[in-house]
């Protein structure tokens, strides 16, 4: 997708029509637009997703047709605002319009009705086409749930950098990378097998019949629990989210902002504290699962150790076997020429070695059997130690996480008995945001135990079912589809785990390369199996970042995700997975945040994130650093003229002129 032009007509501040057109160049893919604060910057990002979404991030998001141009309609006349965006997409050409229309009455009252959205493309022929299903078209180009990352504001894009932004950067990649796609596969078969096994009860007798039920009733209260836990994953979202809030106005207060930064120190350590114990439970389990058996190997180690030594073990075992002996004497010759008969010593001298070297051969069995007892119990030693290093961990962790949390409780205390009576209220209101997110945890880890203890019912009457179920020939056939639904669902749900576990690698190497060019800091970036973006030092510890550098890691998670998408798109044999796609970037005040050396690097490296770089930028953030290494990197530049009413009397109302700025 590579966007032509937007055009906006009455549109918030823009007055009458204000069209720009876009860089699509292959190498000046940047279209800079900047303006004063106050100018429209904002109310342009929103334009793109106003028209391609209905979707208004704006105080008094009602009011979008320019104030100016109603104030100049006549009463019982109508008044229109759109917006209209024209791209490109696997070689169609697209031209969506929004827009909404207000008339005023008798009386000078404004009365708006229904947005409208209409949507045509121009194909490789170039005939033209309506698209019935504007939504539907749009989502499949770039999904709704996807525009925050490519039409965003760089004053916000640091929240995926938090904690809290973890299950929207696990969303982000689902979506883009195609993993949705086999989700959403495993949900559907799910459904059919469901739906299968309940047609079953059409040709089976009562006991399967009863069980079939039994077993629709475990399956709705399954789902019914999942749901619960999704939502309580929702409020802990949300409740994390107020406690930052709370975490970060103590922060602007005097007298609590070192005792807040303190407790952001240790709550960080809490936290990686906390995934080293869990770390070393994995570990535990793994050991177990490989070679627990061994430890309950020694008695009959010892015991087997104590017979063979019982042994004479003063014959050292031969490489002659009694199998050769035998052959030589079916053959009727001795290996040194002689003829064997039953009357000849060369027989006799055959028949007592392979007397011999059957002892031999025992004997080496033995010897065997010793050096594998050896081994086990070499192994077994190792998994005892180990265990107990493991554990030793685990009880020095457990300790200190013990005192970071008494540390952090000892801070709580200081703050609740400051005498500043907001810093009192503030606390209190963490430390109750604090007992509801325990209280979710709870119920959260409550309702997965029960949703797995079901889990475990449904597997057992499964088998039951299959053992005693009697079944016609359709029945028979309803039964396949039934196996043929759990064998795709295991098939898909592997293929899912081995995809995700590609894609982070592949993410990772692309974050880290895009991270690496913009931050001068010698850090390291990690996306955790969690989906979180973590930033280390060089003692492998979490960084407490700032503003500007959470915006510089979620930058770079974006420019990974959109170059991926890019390559994937791009292959010339590619599975449905690797749909990817092309994705234009359109930031508003990506450099806000950030100092004159991050100004710099970001600038000079923001072209390779997308095709098609849009950037909304203050003339205080353009001017300097900014301009000198974008400068020839740009295909197109606007500026937002904003008329200001109490300085132009010829003009006495507020709106806004794009205007193109020409290469002198």
């Amino acid at each position: 997708m590579l966007i032509e032009s937007i055009t906006l007509n009455n549109f918030r501040q823009y007055y009458q029509e204000q069209v720009i057109e876009l860089s699509s160049s292959t190498t000046r893919n940047i279209t800079v637009i900047h303006g004063e604060n106050g100018s429209g910057k904002t109310a342009l990002l929103n334009a793109f997703s106003w028209c391609l979404y209905g979707i208004l991030n704006l105080p008094n998001e009602k009011n979008i047709i320019n104030e100016h141009a109603i104030s100049c309609a006549n009463n019982g006349e109508k008044i229109e605002g759109s917006v209209t965006i024209k791209f490109e997409d696997q070689d169609r050409k697209y031209q969506i319009m929004r827009k909404v229309t207000a008339e005023k009455d008798i009386s000078g009252r404004l009365i708006y009705h229904e947005p409208e959205v209409s949507v045509d493309y121009k194909d490789i022929h170039g005939l033209f086409h309506a698209v019935n299903n504007p939504t539907n078209e749009l989502n499949l180009i770039l999904p709704e749930d996807l525009r925050t990352y490519f039409f965003f504001d760089g004053e916000r894009i640091d929240n995926l950098s938090k904690d809290s932004g973890s299950e929207d950067v696990k969303k982000a990649i689902k979506n883009i990378m195609g993993l949705e796609i086999l989700e959403r596969g495993i949900d559907h078969t799910s459904k059919a097998r469901v739906k299968f096994r309940n047609e079953l009860k059409n040709y089976s007798d009562r006991k399967t019949v009863d069980l079939i039920e039994e077993l629709t009733k475990l399956e709705s209260e399954k789902d019914k629990l999942k749901e619960e836990e999704d939502l309580h994953k929702e409020s802990l979202k949300l409740t994390d989210k107020h406690v930052r809030e709370v975490e970060e106005k103590l922060k602007q207060i005097e007298g609590a902002k070192q005792l807040q930064e303190q407790r952001d120190t240790l709550e960080s350590k809490l936290k990686e504290n906390n995934n080293n114990i869990t770390n070393i439970h994995k570990k535990l389990k793994d050991n177990m699962s490989k070679d627990g058996h061994l430890a309950f190997s020694f008695p009959l180690t010892d015991q087997a150790q104590k017979i063979l030594k019982e042994h004479d073990d003063s014959i050292n075992p031969s490489g002659v076997s009694s199998h050769l002996i035998d052959e030589i004497i079916s053959n009727g010759f001795c290996i040194c020429g002689q003829k064997l008969t039953s009357d000849t010593e060369h027989l006799e001298h055959l028949i007592k070695l392979k007397e011999i070297v059957g002892e031999k051969h025992s004997r080496s069995k033995v010897f065997d059997l010793i050096g594998d007892i050896k081994v086990i119990k070499e192994r077994k030693d190792r998994l005892i130690n180990e265990l107990k290093s493991l554990k030793s961990e685990e009880i020095k962790l457990h300790q200190n996480t013990k005192r970071l949390r008494e540390e952090i409780d000892e801070i709580s205390e200081q703050l609740s008995g400051k005498e500043t009576e907001e810093i009192v209220e503030l606390e209190a209101k963490r430390n109750k945001l604090v007992e509801q997110k325990s209280h979710l945890d709870r119920k959260i880890g409550a309702t997965v135990h029960e949703r797995n203890k079901i889990e475990e019912i449904i597997k057992e009457k499964e088998k039951t079912r299959k053992k005693y179920q009697s079944l016609e020939a359709k029945g028979l056939l309803t039964q396949k589809r039934i196996e043929a639904c759990e064998q795709l669902e295991y098939v898909m749900a592997e293929i899912l785990k081995v995809r995700e576990k590609m894609v982070r690698s592949q993410l990772q190497d692309k974050i880290t390369e895009v991270y690496e060019q913009f931050l001068r800091k010698d850090y390291q970036i990690r996306l955790t199996e969690n989906y979180e973006l973590k930033v280390l030092n060089d003692n492998n510890n979490v960084v407490g970042m700032s503003q500007g550098e959470r915006q510089i890691t979620s930058l770079s998670f974006i420019g990974a995700i959109v170059d991926i998408a890019r390559e994937q798109y791009k292959k010339e044999n590619k599975q449905e997975f690797d749909k990817g796609g092309i994705f234009p970037l359109v930031m508003d005040s990506p450099f806000g945040a950030l100092d004159s050396d991050h100004r710099e690097r970001i600038a000079k490296g923001i072209h390779k994130l997308a095709d098609q770089v849009i950037v909304i930028v203050s003339t205080s953030q353009w001017k300097g650093e900014v301009q000198e290494q974008m400068i020839n990197l740009i295909g197109k530049e606007y500026k937002l003229q904003y008329n200001d009413p109490r300085q132009n009397k010829d003009k006495p109302y507020e709106f806004t002129e794009v205007i193109e700025v020409k290469e002198t």
